[in-house]
């Protein structure tokens, strides 16, 4: 391996190769206040939060694991006001998508948290940004899935998984599990009647696990219809875990920088996404929180190219992500003749 010691926040040059190739990330978060804040920056002319001068203090004041994974999502730079125009809301989704897209991503699926897609005419308004960034980018493709915080009341949480639902009629494509404890192991019953009733409705289900810990990746596989799993980084410590892993099929979103800067691996050159690939697991690269944590979709390919994925394996990961994707048929078959077509002109 290259680079192991390349720090999370570092400023890297990507190949021209890299820049170019196809990506896909399925696994990144909405960060409703962060990107907001980005947006109306722009349209005030001012700078926006300073989310390095953030990542560096939370790594410098905090224990790796639990106490910087707590700070995720806590900092608002910007009230969510200005969050109700649909004007707005259509512009930070684009610029959501428009960031990967400038990376060469082909496919980008958004998770969408708390009661984002109780929103009147959601599915609608997140076309419509797909829509924008495809006047510029036509090559990309979108999709919406929401992420349940299961923590929240039971009542809310009922009030969203029905939604869901209904939104699966309008396009929502999966849903996403989030749990408390989350670096021990949680009561999975009411996840699991959830994912019952989402994965009969045709929406895809993954789940985060093993960030943290071994705690609740193997409750998180038994999940009923769960074809993908966030992170599940510490499943490589278990040779059980990682068997366990790899007959079920399911795909590993793996975000290098964000399991670095949050400390579930403590280096790049000390991540297991290699271990993975090797013993056969389907990986996809994706950012989980990009505003927050400093990446792009681009920057975590350039990244894995660096700790030794030969371009093709890269162009594969693309490919497990297409396969793996939450989408129509028509739009997986479309993709996959895309990448088809682009390694024969590249």
């Amino acid at each position: 391996m290259e680079n192991v010691t390349l720090a999370p926040l570092d400023e890297i040059e990507i190949d021209p190769w890299i820049a170019a190739l196809p990506k896909a990330d399925l696994h990144v978060h909405q960060e409703q206040s962060p990107r907001l804040d980005r947006v109306l920056a722009r349209e005030q002319g001012r700078p926006p939060y300073d989310w390095r001068g953030w990542a560096e203090r939370l790594m410098a004041e905090n224990a790796p694991g639990v106490a910087r994974l707590q700070h995720i999502g806590v900092v608002l730079p910007d009230t969510l006001e200005a969050d109700a125009a649909d004007a707005t809301f259509i512009a930070r989704v684009a610029d959501l998508l428009e960031e990967a897209a400038a990376d060469g991503a082909v496919l980008v699926e958004v998770r969408f948290g708390n009661d984002t897609i109780l929103r009147p005419a959601f599915m609608e308004l997140f076309r419509e940004a797909e829509q924008r960034v495809q006047l510029r980018y036509p090559q990309l493709r979108a999709e919406a899935i929401a992420t349940l915080l299961l923590w929240l009341d039971p009542e809310r949480i009922e009030r969203i998984v029905a939604g869901c639902l209904r939104a699966a009629n309008e396009g929502l494509r999966g849903i996403d599990l989030l749990y408390q404890p989350y670096d021990t192991d949680a009561d999975w019953t009411s996840a699991y009647r959830i994912t019952e009733r989402a994965a009969a409705a045709g929406l895809g289900i993954t789940a985060h696990a093993g960030e943290i810990s071994t705690a609740n990746i193997a409750a998180a596989l038994r999940a009923p219809g769960l074809t993908r799993i966030g992170h599940a980084t510490h499943a490589a410590a278990d040779p059980r875990l990682l068997e366990l892993l790899a007959q079920s099929g399911a795909t590993v979103e793996c975000s290098l920088t964000c399991n670095v800067l949050i400390g579930a691996a403590p280096s790049y050159g000390d991540h297991p996404i290699r271990r993975f690939v090797e013993y056969g697991i389907p990986v996809a690269l994706c950012t989980d929180d990009p505003v927050q944590i400093c990446t792009t979709i681009g920057r975590e390919y350039a990244i894995a190219h660096m700790l030794g994925l030969a371009p093709a394996e890269l162009l594969g990961l693309t490919r497990n992500a297409v396969h793996a994707a939450f989408t129509t048929s028509t739009r997986r078959q479309r993709l996959l003749k895309e990448l088809d077509d682009w390694y024969l002109l590249s």
